[in-house]
């Protein structure tokens, strides 16, 4: 059984994580991706939240022209819910093959295919603003 000191840190992490949510919401809303707003690259979830919105009005080809991996998000949602009740070791493969395809598509995006979404502009970085 859990102390109740254990218990308050439990809590208090959970509190500490959805004030973080929170505060990264906000950043998110006003300057977009933190990643790409500081680096002036995209990461490789760049598109994810434009593509979960124009799936959620049915508009799918939109979706994948956002970001191609879109429907990982819908198909790792029970995953989350229930990682619990399977087996860690093809959690884990299911997470180690979630990666390997973001970074792939991540990897191709940023090689070959040249559009708004991803790229590759550190010049528009806050850092290099900062410097200049």
């Amino acid at each position: 059984m859990s102390t109740k000191a254990e218990k308050v840190k439990k809590h208090s992490n959970k509190i500490i994580g959805g004030i973080i949510a929170c505060v990264l919401a906000v950043i998110y809303a006003i300057y977009g991706c933190p990643i790409k707003y500081i680096t002036g690259i995209s990461c490789a979830g760049c598109g994810m939240t434009r593509a979960l919105w124009a799936a959620g009005r049915m508009h799918f080809v939109d979706a994948y022209h956002y970001h191609p991996l879109w429907s990982l998000v819908i198909i790792w949602i029970p995953i989350w819910f229930f990682r619990k009740k399977i087996n860690k070791n093809l959690f884990k493969v299911l997470v180690g093959l979630t990666v390997v395809a973001f970074i792939l598509v991540y990897l191709y995006r940023m090689l070959y295919v040249h559009d708004h979404i991803v790229v590759f502009e550190p010049s528009k970085g806050i850092f290099a603003r900062l410097i200049h």
